[in-house]
Parts: C-alpha cells; sequence; structure tokens
C-alpha cells in the first residue's frame, strides 16, 4: 500500500527572535516567521494530500502558550481537516500538557497524545493504512527514557511519535534520553522525532529509520540554513523521504577576508559579494552574521575607537535596503595585523625572541607544564579562580601560549607603526 504524510517538529510558534532589535525595520517579518512556516506545511500537506501530518512536539515556545500561537495553530490545523487529513501531535518540553488550559478546542480530526503510551489506527476508504504511537510530555522535565514505552503491535507500517533527546546530543536538554538500540529494539517502522532542531537522518535495524526534521524556522545565529519539515512516502512498507523547505527567514554565518583588501571600498565590496551569494535564494528575508577574517592593513583602521561600530552601523543600513532585505545581526572582527612572521623570526631582537619562546613552549609540553607549575603568580591565579568554581587553569593549553605570543607580537608591532 503507498500512502504520503508530513513529519514537522519543533514549530516553536511566536518564539522572540535572538539577535533582532525590537525597533528593526524587519521586526514584523521575523515576528510573523513561525506562523509562515507552519503555513508552508499545511500548504506541502494539501498539494501532496498527504494522509496524516505528524508535529512531533515544541508546538509552542513556552509552557504558558500565547492565545495568538493557539489561534494560528487551530487556524491551520483547520484547513486540513476540510481537507479530511489527520494530524497527530504530541507535546514536549516547551509546550508540555500542564500548560494546556483547555480555553481552544481543536478540530475533531487532530488526535494529541496524553501522558501515557497510546496507538491509534489510521485507516483510509476504511482500509488500515499504518498504526501511529505516541505519548506526551506531561510536565517540562522528562528524564525518563519514553521509547521504552512503545513496540510493535501488529505486522502493519508502524510510527512511533516522540519528543526525545536520542543519542545525547549536546545543545538540547537531555530529555526522554534514548539511543539507537533502544529505538531499533521496539520495531518500529519510522520514528517521528522533535527536540533536536538540526536535521537528522539514523538507519535502524531491519530497515527502519528515526528521523529529526529540524526546526521549520530558525530563530537565531545558530540555527543557521534551509529549515523546514519531511514528506514522506511509504511503499510497501518502506519510505522514501524528500527534505522541504518552509522558513521564510534564513541565517547565516559569513566570513569576509581582509587579505588583500586596501581600501574600506573594497571590503564594502567584499561583503557585498559575499551577502549575495549566501543570500541569494528569494525569501521573505535574510539574517546575518559577518565576522572579518584574514591579515591586512585595514585591520589597523577597523581597530580604532569606534570604527568597528559605525562601519557596522553603514553595513546594517545598506542591507537593510535590499531585495530581499538582509538584517546584519552583528559585525565582528577576527582579524589580524598584517605581520610577516617569517621575517620577525629571523630579526631577533625582543619580538622574534618572543615568538621563538611562545613557539618552543607550543613543541614542548613538558616545558609548557613546568612553566605553568613554577610560576607563583600562575598558580596564586589559578587558586583565586578555583575558589571561584573556575578550573580553567587546572591545565595548560598549547593553543593558549600560541594565540598568546601572536597577539602579543601583533600588539608591538601595531605600536611600531604608529
Amino acid at each position: 500500500m503507498r500512502f504520503k504524510f508530513v513529519h514537522a517538529a519543533d514549530l516553536h510558534l511566536d518564539t522572540p527572535f535572538r539577535g533582532i532589535s525590537a525597533d528593526s525595520a524587519l521586526a514584523g517579518t521575523f515576528q510573523q516567521a513561525t506562523f509562515r512556516a507552519f503555513s508552508r506545511i499545511v500548504d506541502l500537506c494539501l498539494r501532496e494530500q498527504v494522509a496524516f501530518l505528524l508535529l512531533a512536539g515544541d508546538l509552542f515556545d513556552a509552557k504558558d502558550r500565547s492565545v495568538r500561537a493557539r489561534l494560528v495553530l487551530r487556524r491551520e490545523l483547520e484547513r486540513l481537516d476540510a481537507a479530511g487529513i489527520r494530524t497527530f501531535i504530541v507535546h514536549g518540553n516547551h509546550d508540555p500538557l500542564s500548560g494546556d488550559t483547555g480555553a481552544l478546542g481543536l478540530p475533531g480530526t487532530v488526535k494529541v497524545f496524553g501522558p501515557e503510551w497510546e496507538e491509534v489506527e489510521v485507516r483510509r476508504e476504511g482500509r488500515l493504512l499504518c498504526r501511529v504511537q505516541g505519548v506526551s510530555y506531561p510536565d517540562v522535565e522528562v528524564r525518563e527514557n519514553l521509547s521504552a514505552r512503545f513496540h510493535r503491535t501488529a505486522p502493519d507500517f508502524t510510527v512511533g511519535l516522540l519528543h526525545a533527546n536520542l543519542g545525547g546530543v549536546e545543545g538540547h536538554a537531555n530529555y526522554a534520553p534514548c539511543t539507537v538500540d533502544d529505538l531499533s529494539a521496539r520495531g518500529l517502522d519510522y520514528w517521528a522525532l522533535g527536540h533536536v532542531h538540526t536535521r537528522a537522518e539514523y538507519a535502524l535495524a531491519g530497515g527502519a529509520v528515526a528521523v529529526y526534521p529540524g526546526n521549520p524556522q530558525g530563530r537565531h545565529v545558530n540555527e543557521p540554513g534551509a529549515r523546514g519539515c519531511v514528506l514522506v512516502e511509504v511503499e510497501d512498507g518502506r519510505t522514501r523521504r524528500r527534505f522541504v523547505p518552509v522558513d521564510g527567514v534564513r541565517w547565516h554565518r559569513l566570513e569576509v577576508s581582509l587579505t588583500g583588501l586596501g581600501s574600506l571600498d573594497a571590503l564594502v565590496a567584499a561583503v557585498t559579494e559575499q551577502v549575495d551569494a549566501g543570500c541569494a535564494e528569494e525569501l521573505d528575508g535574510h539574517a546575518v552574521r559577518l565576522t572579518l577574517t584574514g591579515r591586512g592593513p585595514l585591520h589597523r583602521e577597523l581597530s580604532q575607537p569606534e570604527a568597528l561600530g559605525q562601519l557596522e552601523a553603514d553595513l546594517r543600513e545598506q542591507l537593510s535596503r535590499r531585495h530581499p532585505p538582509v538584517l546584519l545581526e552583528s559585525l565582528r572582527d577576527a582579524s589580524r595585523a598584517e605581520v610577516d612572521l617569517e621575517t620577525v623570526r629571523l630579526s631577533g631582537g625582543f619580538t622574534g625572541t618572543l615568538l621563538a619562546e611562545a613557539e618552543s613552549l607550543v613543541e614542548e609540553p613538558e616545558a609548557l607544564a613546568a612553566l605553568w607549575a613554577e610560576d607563583v603568580e600562575l598558580r596564586a591565579l589559578g587558586q583565586r579562580l578555583r575558589r571561584l568554581g573556575v578550573d580553567a587553569l587546572e591545565a595548560p593549553r598549547p593553543e593558549w601560549v600560541e594565540k598568546a605570543g601572536l597577539q602579543v607580537v601583533e600588539q608591538l608591532h601595531e605600536e611600531d607603526v604608529a
């Protein structure tokens, strides 16, 4: 039997966007972005005539759902209801069942799984298509491995709908923790997961698969790139999966090297070129974090008081007038002074000796460890930090010494040419 469904998760409807000023000209575009992404998911369901939509938790951004978010959710699900498309929902840590006031009803074609495991049969024209199993978070923190509650009950194609941290993914609270082996052991065909915002797939025993679709709308610079949902086609018990972007605003991390750039005009042109390449797709808008890298003469000019801030303000204004508009989240300077390190090494003197000492410490861990142990001031600083609960100086790191040596050499060079 052949049928299709859409798997989405982590809608975070009405989420506040980080890095966006409330008085920005693009604030309204960003505020509507999560709603528009969900509307595009529903559009996809209608266009593909899917059998059902799966929503794997965190439909809302907070336990106390906003009225606007709840109204949008119901309105979009009513569109599916009118087309005879079912929706299956589990709630996660951001939108646990305890936060539901019951003040807003959902269409009859919507199944919200409760705090206990449950299985539902999905039928079309009287024929059994598949089975969907699910369980919701009763409250914010769920430390139990909820996947252990799932199990195959019949040979029919079976979906497990779960909000969980598979494999202890960093950056996400370790709620409902489970492993690939845990999911394989349950014998289901498709695990529709939520919680982790980065798209991922895990092959399971017997040809099954566990999928994170990622969130449908990036909310800050640490959620860059295309965001969307997964369209799944089932035939003869196997799945074909296609990622479908639905985001309206896309985040980017772009780098512009100062190497070879001799003027501010050249730098602005290089920024424009990078933005053109990175933000080419026609969306409602783009948001960018720009980082300056490399070595060049402009580093000295941009190191002057307020220079970087003035450049950032000018670029922000220029980029906001583009179509589609581009919001500059921030401009960061990771560039370095234009220093010929080989010349410094060969020239000797204080800077050459300092650079050589730093490099020798990097290459000789024993010498670095001895320096660390013998230096009274370092030892006293380490003790003070440990009393404050900071263990940053517990062990020497060669990369710190290398970076410090380069920075001192660069600073001395800046003073020499000033």
